[in-house]
């Protein structure tokens, strides 16, 4: 298991500070939040690398799983039940499973902004670095 770079360890305790729920992975830090999404913060050559999660998922792979889900839970309701009550509460469930994924789109945006805000408003990033 490799330790933290110590720009990590300095956005760590700047996000433990202001509330944030930080957890140490090895080599990147996973900041969480609400509806079983986060955000996880790497760091090498300079670089603060951020990539949204949906559970276990990247952002796009948990839209694909929620998506493909709905549609095919649709699709065998419909299959086997015809037009009925069960196929409407199905299609209303699957749409708010991706009003839900909608939530956790605009939730990941704003927690992306912050801490790109936070890693380039510190002492964290040398001049010439980037921050992406």
């Amino acid at each position: 298991m490799q330790s933290l770079d110590p720009a990590l360890l300095e956005l760590n305790g700047e996000l433990d500070r202001l509330g944030y729920k930080v957890v140490p992975h090895g080599d990147h830090l996973c900041v969480r939040l609400p509806l079983f999404a986060s955000v996880r913060v790497h760091h090498s050559e300079g670089r603060f690398r951020f990539s949204p999660q949906f559970g276990p998922f990247g952002r796009t792979g948990g839209l694909l799983l929620t998506s493909g889900a709905a549609a095919i839970a649709l699709g065998g309701v419909a299959i086997a039940a015809g037009l009925s009550a069960l196929t409407l509460v199905v299609g209303f469930l699957g749409v708010v499973a991706l009003a839900h994924d909608a939530c956790r789109f605009v939730i990941t945006e704003g927690a992306l902004t912050r801490l790109q805000q936070l890693a380039t408003s510190s002492k964290l990033l040398s001049p010439g670095a980037q921050s992406r």
